[in-house]
């Protein structure tokens, strides 16, 4: 390199860290080098954060949600052409496809 100046800069990308907000350990990126740790893979399964991923997860189109009530029962939540809420209870039958 020419430029003295430049300083050398390693990417932290997913590497066991502490999470610099919740202090939870697992698997994530440094944004900025390594001045914090932003963790996206623990013990618990993947974790969200909303300043960075609600909007990467809002630009996904879905065509249908499936949501399981309190009770177990399985729900589908999709929206009519007139953008109305539609909700269909799944059978037990569909449920074993949806679920395998």
């Amino acid at each position: 390199m020419d430029n003295q100046e430049t300083l050398v800069q390693r990417a932290v990308i997913n590497e066991p860290m502490f999470d610099s907000k919740t202090g939870e350990f697992g698997k994530g990126y440094s944004p900025d080098y390594g001045q914090t740790f932003i963790v996206q893979e623990s013990v618990k399964g993947r974790i969200y954060h909303q300043e960075t991923d609600a909007g990467r997860i809002s630009a996904l189109i879905f065509d249908k949600l499936i949501f399981r009530s309190d009770d177990g029962t399985l729900w589908e939540l999709s929206v009519s052409n007139d953008g109305k809420p539609q909700t269909k209870k799944i059978e037990k039958s569909e449920e074993k496809e949806k679920e395998s």
